[in-house]
């Protein structure tokens, strides 16, 4: 471990720089909470429906999109790309999960729908 005494304006920096990160951390999760709760809708109405869980070019597309506005930022995009795979990726499994409920009783549809805030 470095010992080393640092000037209080680093210290004073880095904690400022750290609330900051702790404030766009929080935002950042109630976002993905956010996101998820439209995604679960979507879920159940594509399930209700009989439509597929997974739309490849909807996600290809929006992947690019998304790329396009990381470069835009200067975000690597290689930070998007894990990021969004990643996302896309929990959004499927959802979905399936809810078409095998939609098939397998009917009214876990309702329910779930229900239960939306």
């Amino acid at each position: 471990m470095n010992h080393q005494i640092l000037p209080p304006d680093f210290t004073d920096s880095l904690q400022g720089y750290r609330r900051e990160l702790d404030a766009l951390d929080a935002q950042f999760v109630s976002l993905l909470a956010t996101r998820f709760s439209i995604t679960r809708r979507i879920g159940a109405l594509k399930a209700a429906h009989g439509v597929a869980a997974a739309d490849p070019a909807r996600e290809q597309a929006q992947l690019e999109h998304l790329l396009l506005l990381s470069a835009d930022l200067d975000l690597p995009t290689e930070v998007t790309r894990a990021l969004y795979e990643m996302l896309f990726g929990f959004v499927r499994a959802n979905h399936l999960a809810q078409a095998g409920s939609a098939r397998a009783t009917p009214l876990g549809l309702e329910l779930e729908l229900e239960s939306e805030p």
